[in-house]
């Protein structure tokens, strides 16, 4: 036999089946065009030499992982789509008298002309790009410096090989499938799944439990740290959820509609739910990987974009003021030393220090039962207490309150403590008076210090805590020192004046490091810059899956779908009636995915705003508008989809 024949069978059978093969080579060349492009952008080494570039790097290492592995799953799952449109004509060839090791070498020579194609489409559209890409990154990042642009020998080298091995493991998979076959079950393989699947109570009930758990979950907790304690495990159960509601549930709804008459035996319903009802069982799988596809679409782009556009509010809640001087030790705090330094240093050097405040405080990570706060496991603690004496309470506030021992003040800017005590390591303290008369500090780093309270107590009572706290914790420096101020100066006198500032701290034997409104603005750009770069990109590539697993639900469905409508017409429906039952089956098939999804956003949206509280960011309001836009955006792109693939669907069944 021609050495070449198989390479051309191989070619003949793609391009008759360019319908199928077309919409995958595209979504092949754009993962890999997007792999190779993070994967560019990480090894250029003129992102070592840009400030910040090290957090950025940890970024884009963190993407690339993500891509890698959803493209492994990504290319399994479409590839069954095309096998099982491929079944019937392999079988055919089988029935006609071609060996499995022959149809192996089409399989071979398809799958080695891809890979081909595919990668030298994909780097060299990549390569292209690449640099495109590059240039938003650092428009993001608000980085003005050329950076070289060149192209990396080592991405190449890990695209190809990546993909090279998911190929391979491809081609051994679909391999495997045609030897355990036989040709009369390769024939058949279309019309699997036509039997009518039976109502699955108990899976209906496991994700209506699961979803509903994960929902509940997500409404009730919170605080910031128990959200980001629970937050994977909710999302965990809505998957399990969304899985076993559409699988199960989508059945017993259908079944529900055929016992409803008066809906049933319309046209227009009639041929729908027949026919879904018959594949729900492959329906249910791939509209639950849309939906929650889309859910990863909504909530990454929502948050990211969100954490980009309220990064000055983010800047402002850690640093009310421009500077920061922070340490830590064990017995005594320092603030008091550390301003008398700095009033020393302005007189002499006229530092021009404005506001200086500066105060010494405890935290203590605790489990809220009511009035009493016990426990510093991290995981389980749900409150973070701030402890300060009552002379600094008195000198920031403004006010001049008297307390006794075993009385406190309890402040909290956000939430509310409405009992008369409070009971800390077993001492019940008498609550004199709560509000939010402190000034917002900015105290803690992990930006949840406006959902919890700053205790304001006697000296005594002050050194007990000290005491309790030192004996449960491990750490030995437990006494926090906090001096912040303003200061107004151009760059060039920004630079001088740390420099002096470190001098004077190092003259006078401080450990105390210093932190600036300005270096942590640069650092949130870069983070938040490169958290939107990757959320896009991701997105982006979701996205693109999201469309392909429609295209080909809807193409497949199409062709299972053509004698039973040609039958249809037969036996005397019009070509309006077809066209509208075919409209009915899509509109639910499409958009209840995409309705799905947006509910599961609207019942994560207050755990997703505890978790931006970790990241400072408590505008809520903005989260609700970029959250909306997103929604209307996604949705507008998705009814594109729909009307591009409803025409096909069509095309195919008339």
């Amino acid at each position: 036999m021609n050495k070449v024949f198989y390479p051309k069978l191989a070619l003949s059978n793609m391009k008759k089946n360019s319908k199928l093969y077309v919409p995958f080579m595209m979504a092949v060349i754009g993962t890999i065009m997007m792999f190779y492009i993070l994967c560019s952008i990480y090894q250029n080494q003129g992102v070592d030499t840009i400030y910040a570039g090290a957090q950025l790097k940890v970024i884009l290492r963190l993407g690339i992982y993500i891509i890698g592995f959803f493209s492994i799953i990504f290319l399994f799952y479409t590839n069954q789509f095309l096998m099982k449109q491929r079944k019937r004509e392999l079988g055919l060839y089988n029935i006609l008298g071609m060996g499995k090791k022959h149809i192996g070498k089409i399989l071979f020579y398809e799958t080695i002309g891809l890979y081909l194609f595919c990668l030298v489409c994909g780097l060299l559209s990549g390569m292209i790009i690449s640099k495109l890409m590059f240039l938003i990154l650092l428009k993001l990042l608000n980085f003005s410096n050329a950076v070289q642009f060149t192209v990396e020998v080592k991405a190449i080298y890990t695209t190809v090989s990546l993909f090279g091995g998911v190929f391979v493991l491809v081609l051994l998979f679909n391999l495997g499938q045609i030897y355990r076959s036989k040709p009369i079950s390769l024939l058949r393989s279309a019309q699997v799944g036509e039997r009518e699947p039976k109502t699955r109570w108990i899976i209906a009930l496991i994700g209506f439990l699961t979803l509903g758990t994960g929902y509940g979950m997500a409404l009730s907790i919170q605080s910031p740290l128990e959200a980001l304690n629970w937050f994977f495990i909710a999302v965990l159960l809505v998957i399990i959820g969304t899985y076993a509601l559409f699988i199960a549930g989508s059945i017993a709804l259908l079944k529900a509609a055929r016992k409803n008459k008066k809906y049933y035996y319309q046209t227009k319903h009639f041929i729908g739910v027949s026919s879904m009802i018959y594949r729900m069982k492959q329906n249910a799988v791939g509209l639950s990987n849309i939906c929650i596809l889309s859910t990863m679409v909504l909530i990454m782009l929502s948050t990211t974009v969100c954490l980009y556009a309220g990064k000055q509010d983010t800047l402002l809640d850690q640093y009310p003021q421009e500077i920061q001087l922070r340490e830590s030790s064990k017995e005594n705090g320092n603030a008091e030393k550390i301003v008398e330094m700095l009033e020393k240093n302005d007189q002499t050097f006229d530092l021009n220090i404005k506001n200086l405040i500066g105060l010494d405080y405890l935290i203590y990570s605790a489990q809220q039962k009511g009035t009493e706060f016990v426990g510093s496991d991290y995981q389980s603690s749900n409150r973070s207490l701030y402890f300060i004496s009552l002379e600094d309470y008195n000198r920031l506030s403004g006010e001049n309150i008297i307390l006794k021992e075993n009385e406190v003040l309890i402040n909290a800017n956000s939430t509310s403590y409405e009992s008369k005590e409070c009971t800390i390591f077993g001492n019940t303290y008498q609550v004199m008076q709560t509000g939010s008369k402190l000034p917002h500090l900015g105290l803690s780093m992990a930006g949840i210090s406006r959902d919890d309270y700053i205790i304001a107590l006697v000296e005594s009572d002050f050194h007990s805590i000290l005491e309790e706290i030192s004996n449960e914790v491990s750490s030995k420096r437990v006494i926090n020192s906090y001096v912040s101020f303003d200061f107004t100066g151009d760059k060039e006198e920004r630079g001088q004046f740390i420099e002096k500032i470190n001098q004077a701290l190092k003259d006078n034997e401080s450990e105390a490091s210093v932190f600036t409104r300005w270096d942590a603005d640069t650092d949130y750009l870069f983070i938040y810059g490169g958290l939107l770069f990757i959320g896009c990109f991701l997105s982006v590539l979701f996205l693109m899956a999201t469309v392909l697993i429609i295209y080909y639900k809807q193409i497949s469905e199409g062709y299972e779908d053509q004698n039973r409508f040609r039958i249809m017409q037969q036996v005397g429906m019009s070509k309006k009636e077809v066209r509208a039952s075919i409209k009915s089956q899509i509109m639910i098939v499409f958009f209840l995915p995409l309705a799905t999804a947006v509910i599961h956003v609207m019942f994560a949206f207050p755990m997703i705003s505890k978790l931006l509280a970790l990241f400072h960011l408590t505008n809520v309001s903005l989260f609700v508008i970029c959250t909306i836009i997103t929604i209307l955006i996604f949705s507008v792109i998705y009814g594109i989809v729909y009307s591009i693939t409803a025409k096909e669907y069509y095309k195919i069944v008339n």
